[in-house]
């Protein structure tokens, strides 16, 4: 209301304003000052609203007929003809208002419709490479707040929706929040604020994100007054749509990689199961076939073959130490990963030798020997998993390896790299085999023992000393599996 008592005193003043004009260019004739008036009147129009532009056709039809219109400065008409004219410039008076209120509000929804395609556009680039909630509310609200002007926030619920955290807001600290409003605003998933009929005296805007009832973030948008229109409201509601796009897109993408990871997660452990079923029952029932013999046939049974069951029973029962602690191992290094590890300069012949020496106190079914030249540098490394990725690896040898060479364990120069290499005459790997192959409690078809937790263990613990794992195929058959270590982790290269 005061708005319209503002601008009806300014139509009228440009009444007055064309009247005074007019008596300057009365020499003009009727017209000229006809057009003065029509000028008001679209002025008041364009720029007042209709109401001020009637007001100022009918002041301007009072103004023509007192101070020009025959006999002057009276109402009275002397003929028709000025009837006639004073008429015809009201009607068109009225016309001109409504062609240039129906013109200005094309002009309103045309640039309303350019800045939402702008909005449209901006979200499309802006939020189109983000991949997380967090990301997508920031970006959302700082282009509400370019875009409008307006402070704009996102509210987060708790559990219960009582209670709601503004996680976001642009400007910073320039939102409010209503719990009770917004509580309501998703329990009924309504519209709360001005030009709406839920709590309309607000100030603000609460905007639910989704359309059915529930707890879920909402969209406050201060607004400062309660003036507002049907048009802001479903502006807001498509720019917020624009975010919840995005939003879902986001959420759809977390839920994907969650079910992918929960289904590696799932299968892994079948995996793990059905080895674990498979590789310890053979061991196991090795054992308890031959401690039943020796418990049942112990009287009958010569020296030689009571000695021969026990060494059955401790290999078995060292091969099931050997898997639970490589089990163990495993967890432990790929919990680490990603983490700096202590490292200090080590000896790789002392490494490779305390490794061998294990080996050879051992019955190996086939001949062990390294080759060490005594010119190697130090590395950086941790020496007990180094000592674990190199005993794995001699243990895959062993089990892969045939014919009657040796395998061989020794360190090798690779340009400005050090090399620890176990190499071994068996099978190999299957044809394209890459580093990134490697998986746990998985066998790769080398062979029948074990649940192909050697080279993941491996894999780990290289990881971890930011060195390179290297597979190569031996000419006349066999495997070479390398760890090398770049120059900035060794003490210098070979003399």
């Amino acid at each position: 209301m005061r708005h319209q008592f503002k601008h009806a005193w300014i139509s009228l003043l440009l009444v007055v304003a064309a009247t005074v004009t007019g008596f300057v260019v009365a020499r003009f004739g009727t017209t000229g000052i006809v057009m003065l008036y029509l000028l008001a009147v679209m002025a008041a129009s364009y720029f007042l609203g209709f109401f001020a532009a009637i007001l100022a056709a009918i002041g301007s039809f009072l103004a023509i007929n007192y101070f020009f219109i025959e006999p002057r400065y009276t109402f009275e008409v002397a003929n028709a003809e000025s009837w006639a004219a004073l008429l015809g410039f009201l009607a068109v008076s009225v016309v001109v208002a409504s062609l240039v209120m129906r013109l200005q509000d094309q002009t309103f929804q045309a640039q309303r419709a350019k800045q939402r395609a702008e909005f449209a556009r901006l979200i499309s680039e802006q939020l189109a490479d983000l991949h997380d909630e967090d990301s997508v509310f920031i970006a959302g609200c700082r282009l509400i707040h370019q875009t409008t002007g307006l402070p704009a926030g996102i509210a987060i619920p708790d559990m219960s929706g009582g209670q709601f955290t503004l996680a976001h807001q642009c400007p910073e600290g320039s939102v409010g929040i209503d719990h009770r409003a917004a509580k309501w605003c998703c329990q009924n998933a309504k519209v709360i604020g001005p030009g709406s009929d839920n709590w309309p005296e607000i100030g603000k805007w609460i905007i639910p994100f989704e359309r059915l009832p529930g707890v879920f973030p909402v969209l406050v948008v201060m607004k400062g007054d309660t003036s507002t229109d049907d048009d802001e409201i479903g502006y807001l509601r498509d720019m917020l749509d624009q975010i919840l796009t995005a939003y879902q897109r986001v959420r759809n993408e977390r839920r994907a990689k969650d079910a992918e990871r929960h289904a590696q997660e799932e299968a892994i452990q079948n995996a793990l199961l059905a080895s674990v079923s498979h590789d310890m029952r053979t061991p196991l029932t090795a054992i308890l076939g031959a401690t039943t013999t020796l418990l049942g046939q112990r009287a009958v049974l010569g020296d030689s073959e009571q000695v021969r069951l026990l060494e059955s029973v401790r290999a078995e029962a060292q091969h099931l130490a050997n898997t639970t602690e490589n089990i163990l191992s495993l967890s432990r290094l790929e919990s680490n990963i990603g983490r700096d590890i202590e490292l200090d300069w080590q000896s790789l012949e002392e490494i490779v030798g305390a490794v061998l020496q294990r080996y050879r106190n051992r019955n190996l079914p086939y001949e062990l020997r390294s080759d060490v030249p005594q010119d190697v540098p130090l590395i950086k490394a941790d020496a007990a998993l180094l000592s674990q990725a190199l005993g794995n690896l001699v243990d895959n040898a062993m089990a892969a390896h045939g014919g009657t060479e040796p395998v061989w364990v020794g360190v090798e120069k690779c340009g400005e790299q050090i090399a620890l290499c176990v190499k071994d005459r068996g099978k190999g790997f299957p044809e394209g085999f890459r580093i990134e192959h490697i998986r746990k409690f998985h066998r790769m078809g080398m062979h029948g023992k074990g649940m192909g937790l050697g080279l993941s263990i491996v894999h780990a613990i290289a990881k971890l000393h930011g060195a390179d794992l290297r597979i190569i195929h031996r000419e006349g058959g066999g495997t070479a599996v390398e760890l090398i270590f770049a120059e900035n982790q060794t003490g210098g290269g070979f003399e």
